[in-house]
């Protein structure tokens, strides 16, 4: 990864950095592109016309190329999520840089790059909050605490407690981290098994034998009825026509047989609480 941004960094800064005169004549050739193919749109024609709109694709090429150092020096101001390289920041900031390149207003004045900071950031905001959280915050929260880790060097152990508490709610964490003073133990340890311990296995053990005790107490039809309906024999629990298809009777008929069987089965089983 590294070499690939080092690549990266090689090839962007080919490009000059421009001032604000460029800028500005950029951001006119560009407007102007935008004019030309709003009346290419409305049915007009003309070689100037398609001339602007050309250079206005290629002023535009140009302004985003020439400020792609720019994207770069703020997406390393975030700290790292897991699961996401620089490269993939860099990459959700030029999206910002080149919505910035389309809005900016070289009429007002100011330098393209305070405009395009907040585009910029706005976009590898939006990236963390929806790529590498496994857990979505506000994005009002989320940016402040994104802030709060650039101020801590991205040290969450550095953060207040309400922050430090959806940085980890946040973030995730290998079962392998050793944990305790002495290190000797890992956080995997703590988890607790959910695999059935011998206790659920006996209870479901005999429950299975009081139901098929109770089954055993039902006319043959009837207990298939039952069966079926619950899925006690596959897991799967079948309608009442299909019931009624495994019987050769209606819907309505293989409802009633269940009914009647499921009351029996209540009262055979209050007899043998009782007893």
């Amino acid at each position: 990864m590294r070499d690939s941004v080092g690549q990266y960094l090689h090839e962007i800064g080919l490009v000059p950095l421009l001032n604000a005169e460029q800028e500005r004549e950029l951001s006119q050739k560009i407007e102007a592109g935008r004019a030309a193919q709003a009346k290419i749109d409305g049915g007009e024609r003309g070689v100037e016309l398609k001339r602007a709109v050309r250079e206005a694709a290629r002023a535009r090429d140009y302004f985003i190329r020439a400020n792609l150092r720019l994207v770069v020096s703020i997406a390393r101001r975030y700290p790292l999520p897991s699961g996401m390289d620089l490269l993939d920041l860099i990459q959700e900031g030029n999206l910002g840089l080149e919505h910035a390149v389309e809005k900016f207003d070289w009429r007002k004045g100011f330098k393209f790059s305070t405009y395009a900071t907040f585009w910029i950031r706005q976009a590898i905001g939006r990236a963390l909050d929806q790529k590498a959280s496994l857990v979505r915050l506000p994005s009002e929260r989320s940016a402040q605490l994104r802030a709060a880790l650039r101020a801590v060097s991205g040290e969450g152990d550095d953060l207040d407690d309400e922050l430090a508490n959806l940085h980890r709610l946040s973030t995730p964490t290998s079962l392998d981290r050793t944990i305790g003073e002495d290190g000797d133990q890992e956080l995997v340890d703590l988890i607790p098994d959910s695999a059935p311990g011998p206790e659920h296995l006996v209870i479901e053990q005999l429950q299975d034998e009081m139901i098929n005790s109770l089954l055993d107490n039902l006319e043959p039809r009837a207990r298939i009825a039952v069966e079926h309906r619950f899925g006690l024999l596959d897991g799967q629990k079948r309608s009442f026509r299909e019931v009624g298809e495994v019987l050769g009777v209606t819907a309505e008929a293989a409802r009633r047989i269940v009914k009647r069987a499921v009351e029996d089965l209540k009262l055979d089983a209050e007899s043998i609480v009782a007893a």
